[in-house]
């Protein structure tokens, strides 16, 4: 059911002198009255343009007709046709110009203005999907699981299309219109056979530029055929665009603009799950738009969302106009926030939000970043860490409080065993986190090798055996077993390898890994090789392992993840030299070195601090020579 009024908080205003002889309050687009055809007198009779042309239904009785038709029904005397529809054509505000004109043809001047077969062929499409969806379960079913029925679908011309396109060919032949009209302004029809809801979509002047259609999977939202257009349109027409909007609200979804206009929410509009763009300023600004609400759903990556709505602002101060941005709770969107808490709770979350300038979104950006790291320490019991655990070093781990985002660089004495440190930090990331994905980038050696040699940790024998049939038949068992369990991890998109070509450089890198982090924050970044990539920026910077370390700086802020550095430093005197930007840049320097008496140790040396953090003995299987805590 619609939301009742008292718990809308919507301040109902009265339209201007165009009557139909009932009082109207506006609702969203629509507009709403008490139904005269049924007693108790109730406000459930919805007008509505959702088809092209002003309708009325009754969402109690099921009244239901055109202007026309409800004129001559609900005035107590009765009137003519002809006088009920030149008082319908002055409330859509048409001169006795275009009444003569729409007589004299016989078509409603809406189709007119849109002008020819493009204009029937899409009518008839909605109105067969809007038939449609009366007889389909599946859409009754897919609509209350959205808090809809199909009373309240109408209202919007919401229908259902089951994918074969035979019998609204059928439907069109009997309506006049040709096959090949339909394949020319539904181009896409053919291209998806499965069963979708459909959604008319409208320009500011009512007409309609295309339909719309949507999965029936609730679960599905972000798969890319989730929302595709059956006719070809322009894409950067904002849903639900309205004439004389000074100040729209824009979402994201579909049924987070139908929800908020169902529950009375005026001026939303919908970006269809596009980046908010100029074009779609340009048109809100023509329908009058003097300020804009921009409602998103809480990204993971905060960082993005802020740069996103920081770009969003800059744009919007371009064309001079105001500015504000809401981010909703965490697993929000308008469409379920709306029906949990009802439209005045939005409203009123937009209401308390301040207009927002460059100045001002910096400072608020940082309060409410101080306040989410607040909340999230708070949320972290004193005796847990925060990073991720490494098992094989429980000591190493509890020391550093997680493996946590920083720059990590990690050497040994040269020919020694940073690369298999680094691997087996990788595998225990891996099998001691369920949500971490690791990338590991092999700037030093072939991709082939890394396989090798991470097969053979995981199977506990030497790299040897991995790479020739064995004879022996455990040793090949273990091969096979190794081998399939790297192959999870890859299927699972929780390990990476990635290897060294011509094209690739630092820039390619913070690309590719910018979007691996949109689809999974839980990233751990482990270069092997620093020293060979290549730099395609910084060129103000002459000393190469300074342009080198830049870049990596330049990569960690970009991307506040774990990153690991494989590289060349030394030891002299018990301290670790080298490359000064290497030792000066890392958040930690991990040393694998081998002492005297033959025994391996693992030091960890923080930036800046006069002491070692840990120092231990590690063992190395005699086979693969993963690494462990002694």
């Amino acid at each position: 059911m619609l939301i009742e009024d008292e718990k809308s908080g919507l301040s109902k205003i009265e339209t201007n002198p165009k009557r139909l002889g009932v009082p109207l309050t506006r609702w969203g687009r629509n507009l709403l009255s008490q139904c005269p055809f049924h007693s108790p007198e109730e406000s459930s009779l919805f007008f509505y343009d959702s088809l092209g042309y002003w309708r009325y239904h009754c969402l109690q009785c099921g009244s239901d007709g055109d202007l026309v038709e409800f004129l001559m029904r609900s005035r107590f005397n009765g009137l003519s046709e002809k006088d009920s529809r030149k008082e319908a054509l002055n409330f859509w505000g048409s001169s006795e110009e275009k009444i003569a004109q729409d007589n004299n043809n016989g078509d409603p001047h809406i189709l007119k203005e849109i002008g020819g077969e493009k204009a029937r062929v899409l009518e008839s499409f909605v109105r067969y999907c809007h038939w449609a969806a009366c007889k389909s379960e599946s859409t009754a079913e897919y609509l209350k699981s959205r808090g809809w029925n199909l009373g309240q679908a109408q209202l919007y011309g919401i229908g259902y299309y089951s994918g074969d396109p035979e019998p609204f060919i059928s439907y069109c032949l009997l309506s006049g219109l040709e096959r090949h009209e339909v394949s020319f302004y539904l181009d896409n029809l053919e291209l998806f056979h499965e069963p979708r809801l459909t959604i008319p979509a409208r320009n500011s002047k009512g007409i309609l530029h295309s339909v719309y259609g949507r999965t029936l999977d609730s679960l599905v939202t972000t798969a890319p055929d989730t929302y595709i257009s059956y006719a070809s349109g322009p894409m950067d027409i904002p849903f639900n665009i309205q004439q004389d909007n000074s100040n729209p609200i824009i979402v994201e979804g579909f049924f987070d603009a139908l929800t908020a206009d169902l529950a009375g929410i005026p001026g939303v509009v919908s970006t269809m799950y596009q980046q908010f763009t100029p074009s779609h300023l340009y048109k809100l600004k023509a329908c009058g738009a003097e300020s804009i609400t921009l409602i998103l759903r809480r990204e993971t990556n905060r960082r993005s969302q802020e740069f996103h709505i920081r770009k969003y602002l800059e744009l919007a101060e371009s064309e001079g106009l105001r500015f504000k941005s809401v981010v909703l709770p965490k697993d929000e969107a308008v469409d379920t926030f709306v029906r949990k808490e009802g439209a005045d709770a939005l409203l009123s979350m937009i209401r308390d939000t301040e207009e927002d300038t460059m100045r001002t979104h910096r400072r608020s950006v940082l309060l409410q970043d101080i306040k989410e790291n607040f909340d999230t320490a708070m949320l972290c019991p004193a005796d847990s860490d925060v990073g991720y655990p490494l098992f094989s070093f429980p000591t190493l781990s509890h020391t550093i409080d997680g493996v946590q985002s920083g720059c990590y660089f990690v050497s040994s004495e040269p020919f020694g065993f940073k690369s298999d440190a680094l691997t087996s930090f990788a595998l225990d990331l891996i099998e001691g986190n369920d949500k971490v994905k690791v990338i590991y980038v092999a700037l030093d050696s072939p991709r082939r090798q890394v396989f090798d040699r991470t097969i053979a940790m995981i199977a506990d024998i030497s790299e040897r055996n991995v790479r020739k049939q064995n004879a022996d038949e455990e040793t090949a068992k273990k091969v096979r077993a190794g081998t399939q369990k790297l192959l999870d991890y890859v299927k699972k998109n929780r390990f990476e390898i990635w290897e060294d070509t011509p094209s690739f450089d630092n820039i390619k890198l913070t690309k590719y890994l910018q979007e691996e982090l949109a689809e999974n924050p839980n990233i751990v970044l482990i270069i092997d090789g620093i020293d060979h990539l290549r730099i395609s920026n910084r060129n103000d910077i002459s000393e190469l392992t300074e342009r080198r370390s830049s870049a990596m700086l330049d990569l960690y802020k970009a991307l506040d993840i774990p990153i690991f550095l494989g590289g060349e430093l030394f030891r002299n005197d018990k301290k670790i030299v080298g490359p000064r930007p290497y030792i000066r840049d890392a958040d930690a320097i991990f040393w694998i070195g081998q002492e005297e008496d033959g025994v391996f140790r693992l030091s960890v040396t923080p930036k800046r601090a006069h002491a070692m953090l840990y120092e231990a003995n590690i063992e190395l299987s005699k086979n693969s020579n993963r690494m462990r805590e002694q």
